[in-house]
């Protein structure tokens, strides 16, 4: 199970990566008004998406965390990215260390509105994947309705392309 997890948090890890990168090539959307308007979204759904890695992260280090850490919109998309990365890097770092029956434990944790859980890990950490996958979605849904669709897909299966052919060229 640790394998199939790790892969699935490095395809998170590029996945951000590479909307970040996608969108620190319009970190400057001059002055049509949607833009600007959608740009204010965009921020919060990014924001979320390093909420969302760096809560639950917590969580499986024994931390709650009553609420959400990261909601100020006044930073760049350099400076929420640089966190997602970061939030990212040290998830796989985090299980990288974990042996095989951390994966069959449960973690008691305390979600937002209070209410106390407790989650398999394994099942804690496809969630938090998903959860981004599902709002990385979203950003590029709003940046392709305001005209930005130039950025490639970032699917799992492409993830998987990309390493295999990387693996290809090492052999």
């Amino acid at each position: 199970m640790k394998p199939l997890l790790l892969n699935y948090l490095r395809y998170n890890h590029w996945a951000n990566q590479k909307m970040c990168r996608y969108l620190s090539e319009i970190d400057n959307p001059g002055s049509d008004p949607n833009k600007e308007g959608l740009y204010a979204t965009i921020k919060k759904v990014i924001l979320h998406i390093a909420d969302g890695e760096q809560t639950w992260l917590a969580r499986l280090n024994g931390d709650n965390i009553p609420h959400m850490h990261n909601l100020d919109l006044e930073g760049s998309f350099r400076s929420i990215c640089e966190l997602i990365h970061k939030n990212s890097g040290a998830f796989i770092a985090y299980i990288e260390a974990q042996d095989d029956s951390f994966f069959t434990r449960s973690t008691e944790y305390i979600n937002l509105k209070g209410s106390p859980f407790s989650q398999n890990n394994a099942e804690i950490i496809l969630h938090c994947m998903n959860h981004s996958t599902f709002h990385r979605g979203q950003v590029i849904n709003m940046l392709r309705n305001v005209g930005y669709t130039d950025h490639s897909a970032s699917d799992f299966i492409m993830f998987l392309r990309e390493q295999a052919a990387m693996s290809a060229l090492k052999n």
